[in-house]
């Protein structure tokens, strides 16, 4: 059951039977660790920083990867409960094989951001991390604070996305 109401002009929803909810990092927390690393000069990074969020960030993406794992791992005709497939309505299969067909690509795409950030984290370790794969220039610091795992500059990253799309 959702509820709805209105806390100073902000919309806000309360959501029912929520045992833990997580939404992002909290501004103070990323203030401080901006402020934190103030002390790295322009141009500097903090190898141990970026080494921290790559592996936090891998780890809640096998996390999530594994419990769409755990969803797809119940097969289809099983997944309904105590209706059988049979038993349900066309739309309702559409819907159950559309939310299996969604879980089977968010898996794909988040196994192959794990694989980027494992080879970011190789990067890290041969003291490459922040050069272009390709030509080898410097990534910029605001690429890499959006993008961490990104092995391109910004003009390769349009190159290869370009030659993928193709």
């Amino acid at each position: 059951m959702l509820r709805a109401l209105d806390v100073a002009g902000v919309p806000f929803v309360l959501l029912a039977n929520i045992e833990e909810m997580q939404v992002g990092t909290p501004l103070a927390d990323v203030l401080w660790e901006h402020e934190a690393n103030s002390g790295v000069r322009e141009g500097e990074m903090d190898a141990n920083a970026v080494r921290e969020r790559l592996e936090r960030e891998r780890a809640d993406l096998a996390a999530t990867v594994g419990r769409i794992s755990e969803r797809l791992a119940v097969p289809q005709l099983e997944s309904g409960g105590d209706v059988a497939l049979a038993d349900q309505h066309p739309a309702d299969v559409a819907s159950e094989t559309e939310a299996r067909e969604l879980d089977v690509a968010r898996q794909r795409l988040f196994e192959d951001r794990i694989a980027l950030i494992d080879e970011a984290l190789r990067r890290l370790d041969r003291g490459e991390y922040g050069r272009c794969i390709i030509c080898g220039k410097e990534i910029p610091p605001a690429r890499l604070e959006l993008v961490p795992e990104t092995p391109y500059c910004v003009e390769d990253a349009e190159r290869e996305q370009q030659s993928s799309a193709r």
